[in-house]
């Protein structure tokens, strides 16, 4: 069966959302060309809009950036990709590289392409794991909202029990909250390189925050690729409909990114949302990249700002002994092991004692940080509670 065929939009400033104002856009299309190509707005936050378009998104955003009028707020930009941050680690002997190809197979995951460099993983054995944590929250536990390829079952995992409820979970999707991106490989088997990031991640979230909890929202598909309005969509919910609903969050971790071109400005719509979730006391943790760089990546480079509530970790002890694959600058604020050992997921019976690897990235050094902020936050509430 092929592919449905990708949906193209645009972003615009919040301004595209008032009465009219896509037949006005539309107009200034039509004159131009091109058409009408817009549809209704598919989001509106009080970031920014995404625009549905029928025509090619580069043109019509062209059109739109020459007819806008100084001044004011009409901004408008193609929506960005992101990638995975992980890279390749290459197995060290004959022997190893037998075992790795056997065990990966299933995933595609040697050697492909993807983000910031290739992705691959090593199969170790289950000592190389450090024990499994026992789960007893104390108090509201803190969050960390994983937006990724979606945490799997994993033994090694915490479940419901009758006194706490289980380690990760996932929110129902909604009128505001995107569906999970399609996850059809058990029923397939074609395993995408990245369908196990994000347990990874949520091991190394759970061996440094064990009184933590982790929301895992599907947004990126297993070639490791997560699309900007999904990720605006997401923070929306949370600001506008998870939270006021009185739920807690405490930190969300963005283990993906791109490269900053040279002279562009800040992706529209997500400081400001960003800025929103960070006045309630929200923490962002994004990952550097791993293209051996100092060039800024998109959204790790928010956190040069001053007061930001985002920081952005590449892979090492520091700056200056780094991994040699971390993007790096003064806009990576903080520093963590990259090369790491956590969860992978299982895919059948055969892979019993088989769930754990090594793996290379800042997306890794990210969740670990996640974990400590999320923890110290959990010291922090007993302290006051005095529990």
């Amino acid at each position: 069966m092929p592919k449905p065929a990708r949906r193209s939009v645009i972003l615009a400033s919040p301004s595209a959302s008032r009465p009219d104002e896509v037949d006005r856009l539309n107009a200034i299309l039509e004159k131009a060309g091109l058409g009408r190509p817009l549809g209704p707005p598919e989001l509106s936050t009080s970031a920014a809009v995404v625009l549905p378009v029928s025509t090619d998104p580069r043109k019509v955003v062209a059109a739109l950036r020459q007819a806008a009028p100084k001044g004011g707020d009409h901004r408008y930009a193609e929506p960005s990709t992101y990638g995975v941050d992980t890279i390749e680690h290459r197995a060290t002997t004959d022997r190893d590289l037998v075992a790795t190809e056997k065990f990966t197979e299933k995933f595609r995951a040697t050697g492909l392409k993807s983000g910031h460099g290739t992705v691959s993983w090593e199969r170790v054995r289950e000592r190389a794991m450090p024990p499994r944590l026992a789960w007893q929250p104390a108090g509201p536990h803190p969050v960390v909202v994983v937006l990724d390829s979606g945490v799997k079952k994993h033994p090694w995992l915490p479940k419901h029990t009758p006194t706490h409820p289980r380690f990760w979970f996932a929110p129902q999707p909604g009128p505001r909250l995107p569906a999970p991106v399609s996850d059809p490989a058990l029923d397939t088997g074609d395993f995408g390189a990245y369908w196990g990031h994000a347990t990874f991640l949520a091991g190394l979230i759970r061996l440094h925050a064990p009184d933590a909890q982790v929301m895992s929202v599907k947004l990126m598909n297993d070639a490791g690729k997560i699309d900007e309005p999904n990720v605006l969509a997401a923070l929306h919910w949370l600001h506008h409909e998870y939270m006021p609903g009185g739920h807690v969050v405490d930190v969300v971790l963005m283990a993906f990114g791109r490269p900053k071109k040279p002279g562009e400005g800040n992706p529209l719509g997500l400081p400001e949302l960003i800025t929103q979730l960070g006045r309630k006391g929200v923490k962002f943790v994004a990952s550097a990249g791993n293209d051996h760089s100092d060039q800024e990546t998109i959204p790790a480079c928010l956190a040069r700002y001053k007061r930001s509530h985002v920081v952005s970790v590449g892979a090492g002890i520091s700056a200056k002994d780094r991994e040699w694959y971390s993007n790096y600058g003064p806009w990576v604020r903080e520093w963590r092991p990259g090369t790491v050992v956590s969860l992978m997921p299982l895919t059948g019976s055969e892979d019993k004692g088989k769930g754990f690897a090594l793996w290379s990235g800042t997306s890794f050094s990210a969740a670990i940080l996640a974990g400590e902020l999320a923890q110290a936050r959990a010291a922090e509430r007993a302290a006051s509670t005095g529990s």
